[in-house]
């Protein structure tokens, strides 16, 4: 009875290093802000859809199970949030994920007050807008982990629009 217990621990640790090199090392993806749409405001909070976009340059389809994520813009933190979205990124392919991240309105409206008194101190509104976007994707089937991403891109303030 020992004998067999101490044989089916050996297998287990003989084998646990095996699973996990099935997919060998993985590359981190390319992820980028897509897309961002106010849902709701309230008094205390905003609430943003966002879509990443995950550029995988691996060769197999990465399983994203979830998305933990900050949303910085202009040097200051804006959002924060997480989304469970299960989808599959196909290997050299690209996929987007929604992520749904919470905002301080009071925040936002400190900010919004910010770039008014600059335009009222003759400096005009800015034509870039500034983000910096840091979370992880967490990886399912077989993988396991999660992968950081870090990505910085500039998006244009359309002013001209009713």
């Amino acid at each position: 009875m020992k004998q067999s217990l101490i044989c089916s621990l050996l297998a287990v640790i003989l084998f646990l290093p095996a699973c996990a090199s099935l997919h060998g090392p993985v590359e981190e993806p390319e992820v980028t802000l897509a897309d961002m749409q106010v849902v709701d405001i309230k008094p205390f909070e905003a609430v943003v859809k966002i879509s990443l976009r995950v550029m995988n340059p691996n060769d197999v389809a990465l399983p994203v199970d979830g998305v933990r994520c900050d949303l910085n813009i202009d040097g200051k933190h804006f959002a924060t949030g997480i989304g469970n979205a299960h989808t599959e990124i196909p290997a050299y392919g690209m996929g987007l994920v929604p992520v749904t991240v919470y905002a301080s309105t009071i925040k936002m409206f400190s900010s919004a007050l910010a770039m008014l008194q600059g335009m009222n101190n003759g400096q005009g509104p800015p034509e870039q807008i500034h983000y910096e976007l840091n979370g992880s994707i967490r990886l399912g089937s077989g993988f396991g982990r999660s992968i950081p991403f870090k990505n910085k891109g500039e998006f244009a303030l359309d002013l001209q629009h009713p």
